[in-house]
């Protein structure tokens, strides 16, 4: 199965500086669940242990990403 992804969500997870190019190269969910996760954690310790909005749309892309996959899985 394919991961599904829109170009909004790609263009957000890039101009973060999320690595997730060659997750979804290699279709692999969970390297690319983990480089979202990632980037969610280090906004986190970043900002006195709260997101930012940044932090915040991460987190709402990884949630879309999960919940899409199983719905489809």
């Amino acid at each position: 199965m394919k991961i599904e992804i829109t170009e909004e969500q790609k263009a957000y997870l890039w101009e973060n500086s999320v690595e997730f190019e060659d997750a979804l190269e290699k279709n692999d969910l969970e390297a690319l669940l983990e480089a979202i996760d990632d980037a969610i954690v280090e906004n986190i310790v970043t900002h006195n242990d709260e997101p930012d909005e940044t932090g915040i749309r991460l987190q709402r892309i990884y949630d879309q990403i999960r919940y899409i996959q199983n719905m489809e899985g």
